[in-house]
This record gives C-alpha cells, structure tokens and sequence, in this order.
C-alpha cells in the first residue's frame, strides 16, 4: 500500500525564517477547535510554565504503562464507580478474535497493539492528507506492536514488527497468498494476524487493541497534545507533517498522527533538507517516542474533565477484544501503578532487505533475519518462544537462515527505556543509521 497525499510531495524547500512562531502541530483543525484556541507551541526549548512534575501517578498513566495503552483509561480511573465503569466498557468496540492464548493468572502475556490504516469516519479535512476508504484499498496494519507485560516484576517491553515483513500467511491463504507482508494479514481482521505471529514467531498473543485514525488522533487531543523535543525542522510531505521551529513544544493529535505517520520524514539540517532513508525503522523510532511522550502527559494531566473528554474519543476509535474485561483492566491498573515511562523498554524485530525472484510481486519488502531475530525474542519473551510452526521464508521461498544485512537491523531490549543495536554473527554486516534527527518526549 503506498502513503496517500503523494500528490503533495513538492513541499517547500527553502529553510525555516527563524522566529516565525510554529502554529500548531496538527490537521487542520475543526471549527470547535479553533473556537477553543488549541493552537500552542513552544520553540525555545523550554517546557511550559506550569508543567511541573508531579511524583503521583494516575490511573491514566498506570494503564497506559500497563500496555493497553489507551483503552485502560477509557475503563478506570473515572472515580465515579463501578457501574460507571461497566457503562463505558458496553460502549467500547469488541471483536471476536479465535485464535488468542490464554495465559495463567499472573503470569506473563502479551497484547497485540494494532495501528490500523482504516479511513471509515474520517473527516474530509482529515481525507485530504491521509486518504480517503476507496485510496486505502481495505484495511492494513500500520502499527504492529506486541507489549509483554511481566504482573510479577512490574516490567513492560515492546516489540515492533516493520510493516514490510514478508511472512508465511496463516489461516486462510485464498485472498492474499501463502507469502505476503505481515501488514496485509489484517485485511479481514485480527484474528489471522493473530495467528500469523503465532505461527511464525512463536509469540503467543493473549489480548489484541485496535487503534485506527480518528481513535488516535482523538485521544491525544483529549489529553491536551503531547511535548516532542525536534532537534531539526521537520516534513512529510505525505502525512501533512510540517514542524518549522526547533526545541521541546506541544504536538496536537493531528500532529502526533503526522509524527507516528511519517515514512518520508524529512529534517533541515546544514542548510539543505534531508531525507531519512530508514522508511519503517524510523516510523517505529517516532512511535516509540509517541508513546512515552504520551504517558509523560498524561501523569500531568490528569483531572475529571480530561478523563471524560478522553472516554469519548476513545470509544469511538478503538476496538478490544471480547475476552477482556473490566476486571483485567482494573488490575492492570493496579498492578502498574508505579511504572515509570523511562522504563518502557523498546526493540524491533531484525529483517533486512534483499533483491528477490520468488517474492519480486510484492515489491520492496524486508526478510526476518535470523538467528538474530530469535535472540531479540527471547529476550523480549524472558524466554525461548514457542515453535514456529510455519517460519518466514527468506528471498529465495526457503527458511530463512542468513546473517548478513543491508538493512538497519532490530534493537536489543534496553530496560531502561532506550535500544541498542543487535549484537550479530560475525559474518553479518550493518548500516550505521543516524538517528539524531528524530523527535524525543520532553
């Protein structure tokens, strides 16, 4: 699938004028939302006056860490009882997913967060930059994210999957074949996405959120933006994504949708723009720093009318599983609450890229390299994964077994928030990737 808004390509290439105030980072913005003033930014670095640290944190913030993200705080933390919380839960979108494990009471598990490309309900505004129903051809998985959460130790990890990652499909193969990127096995639904992951990896998925535009786009608004600290001026012209000023300030949801977006991101730097050339590698880098910039406001954030404001949005964009229940969700909260965002450790699945025959109808796609692929699971896991039962193929239709890369490879679990390169075999070789340029939480 490619990025809709290609139309808009030829941005402007001249530099920033310095000193021109950022209007604020987002779509254009609703009626309600200019009536309200929303529009914000802060471009000398400095955090706003007012957003000082708060040692508590809220039940926002403890689901949000638990790795549910943003369907917890739709379900707790209302304070207004549980009858309350059993209404907002009614209203919450569940789907029928067969193939999920079940995991022993406190023990660990995994949720599958899904960033899905669907445009239904999307505003005309909204459809000028990301695309209309009929562009997006069905739907597809932006986001693939599996968050291993540890009841015991408190700990939470996530594992992303490029989009790109040629698989061998579970489930029925009648509509997309048996090898095709793993982004396109959500075409019909989770379910075979679920069974997928499974499959191949041996990662077992216990619960599965859906996210899609709006639901995103919604949600951070309610929470009142986010803070990102941009090292360059940055654009992407296929997102809408348009930052003209340097330093920590506030990205409204449209914004943060750009940012978590962009695959053609591109920053001013040394007087001409640059591109960054590690497509899906450097959309995972941006959405993980989406997600603690996200908890990081949230904890300050907090108050009765945020939380209502939150609860609508999100029952309007996001989808859970029917297993879940208020119960789980409440616990999660519970158990959590002390979780820190500098803790949420952050990898993605090793691949590579490479020239293929076999699979040369499916475009550039990127190949699971291995063994180091195994070895960022088992970490991930704390543990070996279950058998792959159909593993993904390498170029040529085989298993794959190679170790040398073209590619930036995955990240090693770092549990204090940050990633490391992959360690890899000695005869694999890498291509140093600059990340510098990439937005932080500040």
């Amino acid at each position: 699938m490619q990025d809709a808004g290609a139309a808009a390509a030829a941005a402007a290439a001249a530099p920033p004028t310095p000193g021109i105030p950022l209007p604020d980072t987002g779509l254009p913005l609703s009626r309600r939302e200019l009536k309200a003033g929303t529009r914000s930014s802060k471009a000398d670095g400095k955090a706003p006056k007012g957003r000082k640290k708060k040692a508590k944190h809220t039940w926002l913030d403890r689901v949000l860490l638990a790795g549910v993200i943003v369907v917890g705080l739709a379900l707790v933390g209302v304070g207004t009882g549980y009858a309350y919380v059993q209404y907002r839960f009614s209203q919450v979108t569940k789907v029928t997913v067969k193939h999920l494990k079940k995991a022993p009471v406190g023990q660990p598990f995994n949720v599958l967060l899904i960033g899905s490309d669907s445009r239904v309900g999307e505003s005309a505004a909204d459809a000028a930059h990301l695309g209309n129903q009929s562009d997006a051809g069905g739907q597809r998985s932006d986001v693939v994210k599996i968050v291993h959460i540890v009841p015991a130790t408190g700990q939470v990890s996530v594992l992303s999957i490029p989009r790109d990652t040629v698989v061998t499909v579970a489930g029925d193969t009648s509509q997309i074949g048996k090898y095709n990127r793993i982004n396109a096995t959500y075409n019909v639904g989770p379910d075979q996405l679920v069974q997928t992951i499974e499959a191949n990896f041996g990662i077992p998925i216990e619960h599965v959120v859906q996210i899609n535009f709006e639901g995103f786009r919604g949600a951070v608004d309610a929470i009142g933006g986010i803070y990102l600290n941009f090292p360059y001026p940055a654009k992407d012209a296929y997102t809408g994504l348009n930052i003209t000023q340097t330093g920590c300030q506030h990205v409204n949801g449209g914004y943060s949708l750009a940012v978590a977006r962009s695959r053609h991101y591109e920053y001013f730097k040394d007087g001409y723009w640059q591109y960054d050339g590690t497509s899906d590698f450097g959309r995972i880098q941006r959405q993980n720093a989406f997600l603690k910039a996200v908890i990081n406001q949230a904890e300050k954030q907090y108050s009765p009318l945020t939380l209502n404001a939150f609860i609508g949005s999100v029952v309007q964009g996001v989808t859970i599983d029917s297993t879940f229940t208020v119960s789980d969700l409440i616990s999660l909260a519970q158990q959590f609450h002390t979780f820190a965002s500098q803790s949420l450790a952050t990898a993605t699945l090793p691949t590579y890229n490479a020239s293929s025959y076999e699979f040369g109808y499916l475009g550039s796609v990127l190949y699971v390299q291995e063994p180091q692929a195994t070895q960022v699971i088992t970490q991930f896991l704390g543990g070996p994964p279950e058998a792959a039962l159909t593993p993904p193929p390498g170029p040529d239709g085989v298993v794959s077994t190679t170790t040398t890369s073209t590619y930036p490879t995955g990240n090693t679990l770092n549990t204090t928030g940050g990633s490391t390169p992959a360690t890899l075999a000695p005869s694999a070789t890498t291509t140093t990737v600059e990340t510098d340029f990439d937005p932080t939480p500040c």
